[in-house]
C-alpha cells in the first residue's frame, strides 16, 4: 500500500520531527501580540475603504519554511484566512536556522484576505491552537503576521506627475475575475477615478487595470483590500 506524502498524518509527522526556530509557547506569545496589532490596524480603516468589511494582511513564513511544501493551509483554514497570493520578501528572522548572527534571509509572504471581524477574533483563535495538531505545527513555522498598509502597496515615485496609474488587484474570494473587476470599477468611479475599459490583463495571480484621477485621491485606492500594488503604467499602456 502506497503512502500519500501529502496526507495530513504524514505532514504532521514530518513537522513533529523537524527542527523549528521557535518553541510553541514563544511563537504563540509573539504572534498573538502581532494579531492584536493587526486588528488595531484594520479597525482604524474607514468603512468606505473596506468593501463588504474585507481587509488585507500578510503572513511571513520563517525562511527555513518558505518552500511550496511548507504552505500552512490548515492554519489558514483554521483562522478563516483566504490566501490570494504570495510574494518574495527579505526578512531578519528572530532566530536564524543557518547562522548565529542576525542576517537578512529570503522568505515568502502569504497575502490573505478576510473580514475585519475575523481579524478581531484572530488573537483568541491563536491562543486556542494546540501544539500536537497539524495546525499547531504549521503555526510554529510562521515568522510574523501584520496588516498590509496603503504605503506597502504604493509604488509611484514622487516625481511622477501624470494622473494615470496601473493598479494590480487580487480576485475577491468567492468571485470570478470579471466579477471582481466590475466591483473595483464601481469602487474607483465612486471615488472620483476613471477606469480604462480596454486595458485588462492578468499575470501571476493578479489582474491589472488603468485608472485616471488626481494623485491626492489615491489613498482610497491604496486602502482598498483587494489592491496589491499601484504603479507607473508601462509606456505602451
Amino acid at each position: 500500500m502506497s503512502i500519500n506524502p501529502n496526507s495530513e498524518d504524514v505532514q504532521l509527522n514530518n513537522l513533529l520531527n523537524a527542527n523549528k526556530p521557535y518553541t510553541f509557547s514563544v511563537n504563540r506569545s509573539t504572534l498573538v501580540e502581532q494579531a492584536r496589532q493587526v486588528w488595531n490596524d484594520v479597525a482604524d480603516l474607514a468603512a468606505d475603504f473596506c468593501p463588504d468589511n474585507f481587509a488585507q494582511a500578510s503572513i511571513t513564513m520563517h525562511p527555513a519554511y518558505s518552500s511550496r511544501t511548507d504552505f500552512p493551509d490548515k492554519f489558514l483554514q483554521h483562522c478563516g484566512l483566504f490566501c490570494v497570493g504570495t510574494r518574495k520578501v527579505s526578512v531578519f528572522p528572530r532566530i536564524s536556522m543557518i547562522s548565529d548572527d542576525p542576517q537578512e534571509e529570503n522568505s515568502i509572504a502569504i497575502i490573505v484576505l478576510t473580514k475585519r471581524q475575523t481579524y478581531q477574533a484572530l488573537a483568541g483563535q491563536l491562543e486556542k491552537i494546540e501544539e500536537p495538531s497539524l495546525v499547531g505545527q504549521q503555526f510554529m513555522t510562521i515568522e510574523s503576521i501584520e496588516a498590509v498598509t496603503a504605503y506597502d502597496r504604493m509604488n509611484v515615485p514622487n516625481d511622477y506627475f501624470t494622473n494615470i496609474y496601473l493598479v494590480g488587484l487580487y480576485v475577491r474570494p468567492g468571485m470570478t475575475v470579471d466579477e471582481s473587476r466590475k466591483e473595483f470599477v464601481e469602487y474607483a468611479k465612486k471615488n472620483g477615478f476613471e477606469v480604462n475599459p480596454d486595458f485588462n490583463f492578468e499575470k501571476d495571480g493578479l489582474y491589472y487595470t488603468l485608472i485616471k484621477g488626481e494623485r491626492y485621491k489615491l489613498d482610497c485606492i491604496s486602502e482598498n483590500p483587494f489592491v496589491s500594488c499601484i504603479e507607473v503604467p508601462p509606456l505602451k499602456a
